[in-house]
């Protein structure tokens, strides 16, 4: 995997200043609280790599309470499925009203479009973030997941958690198709799991309707090919005015920004999988995508990834496309690799 695609955050001396690196890294998904007296010992350590459709992170923390409270969760606007793996420490999760122990080798299992708070104990542990399309034909049966507890001590569980420590142990060395392929297979497993689960592994709570900007997220990943997806067709379906749509998609660049990014994304997968058939045209990518020109897809293609389309094409071809992924190395970033994460 290249360089490029990891983030690290964690240094030797505890504290305050770790304390505040740590709240920065995690703030767009999680409002987290230290207890006052334990400021100054506190350590955090992450390091988070982007398999290309999926987003591991290895992190260890002093103990702590970390929320996702209902406006952060609409802020957002993800509905990807989280997969958290204890490797040490307690952690105690509350989910409307009801609430769960995870412990060493348990995978709780959560949905990011939903609100969730947890108090954790010193702790290490490995998260996995899939995008809820991975899971296919059985996406639809993801509602009911969250807040899960897969045991750790069952057979199935055992198999899950140690896939997932195996995927960690080995990314450094995967190629880009090879970290897509463990990350797909997790996916799997993932879904298998679900249908095992008994009240007892539950919170045992209908689903929420999805918020608003996941609602919209969704038609837009299942609409990218129309090329009547605007923001007036999104107004008239969800019933907004154009100035509530803007400023739900302000932090992703505005809404039609959003699906030119979107699009681009899928050009690039396309590309990238030149080497699986018939290669097709540049031209014919761009038009299907609902560019203007091939010129204009060329010129937005290479402001989002650093190299024209044919690039892609032939390393696809050669057996080994560059990844997708943002050209900066900053924590500012983590937050758009979570925002454009697909399957």
């Amino acid at each position: 995997m290249q360089s490029k695609s990891i983030l690290e955050m964690g240094g030797d001396e505890p504290g305050l200043h770790q304390a505040a690196s740590w709240r920065e890294a995690v703030a767009p998904f999680w409002d987290f609280s230290i207890r006052q007296e334990d400021i100054a010992d506190f350590r955090g350590r992450s390091q988070v790599r982007h398999l290309g459709n999926a987003v591991l992170c290895r992190a260890s923390a002093s103990s702590l309470r970390f929320e996702r409270p209902r406006a952060l969760v609409a802020r957002m606007g993800v509905d990807h499925i989280l997969a958290h793996v204890r490797v040490s420490g307690r952690s105690r999760i509350a989910i409307d009203g009801s609430e769960r122990d995870c412990g060493p080798g348990d995978i709780c299992l959560f949905d990011l479009s939903r609100p969730l708070a947890a108090r954790s104990t010193d702790y290490r542990a490995l998260t996995l973030v899939l995008p809820r399309p991975l899971f296919g034909a059985e996406a639809g049966d993801l509602d009911a997941l969250h807040g899960t507890v897969l045991q750790g001590a069952t057979p199935f569980g055992r198999l899950l958690a140690d896939h997932l420590r195996a995927l960690s142990a080995h990314a450094d060395g995967f190629s880009e198709r090879e970290a897509r392929a463990a990350a797909a297979a997790a996916a799997t497993l993932i879904a298998a799991a679900v249908p095992r689960l008994s009240g007892g592994d539950r919170t045992g709570q209908a689903p929420e309707r999805a918020p608003l900007l996941v609602a919209m997220r969704r038609v837009i990943e299942a609409e990218l090919a129309t090329p009547g997806l605007t923001a007036e067709a999104l107004c008239g379906r969800f019933g907004v005015s154009r100035s509530a749509l803007y400023r739900l998609f302000a932090p992703m660049g505005g809404v039609a920004g959003y699906i030119r990014q979107r699009r681009l994304d899928r050009a690039y997968q396309e590309l990238a999988r030149a080497g699986e058939g018939r290669p097709a045209r540049i031209s014919e990518v761009a038009y299907r995508w609902h560019f203007e020109t091939p010129a204009h897809f060329t010129q937005a293609f290479r402001d989002a990834f650093g190299c024209p389309p044919r690039d892609v094409r032939a390393q696809a071809r050669a057996g080994a496309p560059p990844s997708p992924l943002p050209l900066r190395q900053d924590w500012a970033d983590f937050y758009d690799w979570i925002l454009r994460l697909s399957a």
